[in-house]
């Protein structure tokens, strides 16, 4: 694989264009102010791509922060997401105008489904995503959104939306990290043309992995850019996120070295028991997202 750079693209299966790299902004709302600048300063320095959603309520001051930053709305590519407690036609209809008029936008980039099973919906959460994604399909030839997908689905979710989907599900946002590496939806989405797009990537750096460290010992790299590296030649979109300058930099800086394949199944290979992660079959989120106060 070429090394590559950090304007380069890849395309999702409509053709639409998406940064290789972007900028994660989960708990990034501690205020405003923060907020704004941290993604003025990200956009000035190269990031296009900036994900967030409805649930994260910084969407405004994301909005604020790509204005401030002078980059044209045409290079930006922007992400949200509608809650769980928002699934549903009429509510995801809702929920995508509300974040369209937070973000002071025309359009959003990409759209996703949160999770594929909200809470109290063991028995209907097949016929619900349905719904939000026959409304994300609304919205989508409306213009209003440029492509559509899903978050945190593994393939027994994704493969009942799959079969009744008019229009092809094309990116799926998962966590992917050394230490929880999810070989088998990485694989059905390579098969299926689905892009992943990889949250929580730097998650588990410190936990000393010993081929980590040799890794970023033999190419005078931070375990953080061995990482990136690796998901990048995986052929994921990793969404770091960062509030201090130097490692929102430092996090660009993973396009002038290759991992060998030997080494891209060597990070693959760990596999981390002793970390929590919050699993789709399991993971019943009962955040009330109305309760958040919006920044």
């Amino acid at each position: 694989m070429t090394r590559g750079s950090f304007s380069d693209r890849r395309h999702l299966v409509n053709g639409v264009s998406i940064p290789g790299l972007g900028f994660g902004t989960y708990k990034h709302g501690v205020t405003s102010a923060t907020t704004v600048e941290m993604i003025r300063h990200a956009a000035q320095i190269g990031y296009r791509l900036f994900d967030t959603a409805s649930l994260y309520a910084n969407e405004r001051s994301i909005g604020a922060g790509l204005r401030r930053s002078g980059v044209p709305r045409e290079e930006l590519f922007v992400v949200s997401k509608v809650w769980n407690q928002d699934q549903g036609y009429e509510s995801t209809l809702a929920v995508i105008e509300e974040s369209l008029a937070d973000l002071r936008m025309e359009y959003i980039d990409l759209y996703l489904i949160h999770w594929p099973i909200p809470a109290d919906h063991d028995h209907d959460w097949k016929d619900l995503n349905l719904a939000t994604w026959r409304a994300m399909e609304k919205c989508y030839r409306e213009g209003k959104l440029r492509a559509i997908g899903v978050s945190n689905f593994l393939e027994h979710h994704l493969q009942p939306l799959m079969a009744a989907a008019e229009i092809p599900v094309m990116v799926n946002e998962m966590e992917m990290n050394v230490g929880y590496y999810q070989r088998e939806i990485h694989r059905f989405c390579l098969e299926q043309g689905i892009q992943i797009v990889a949250y929580s990537p730097l998650k588990g750096i410190d936990r000393g992995y010993p081929a980590l460290e040799q890794l970023a010992q033999k190419y005078s790299r931070t375990p953080a850019q061995i990482a990136l590296r690796w998901l990048i030649q995986l052929g994921m979109i990793p969404i770091p996120r960062s509030y201090d300058r130097e490692r929102i930099k430092e996090n660009t800086e993973v396009f002038d070295f290759n991992l060998t394949p030997a080494e891209l199944e060597l990070l693959c290979s760990i596999q981390d028991a002793d970390r929590h992660h919050q699993h789709p079959d399991s993971a019943r989120i009962r955040i009330d997202r109305y309760a958040k106060q919006k920044i």
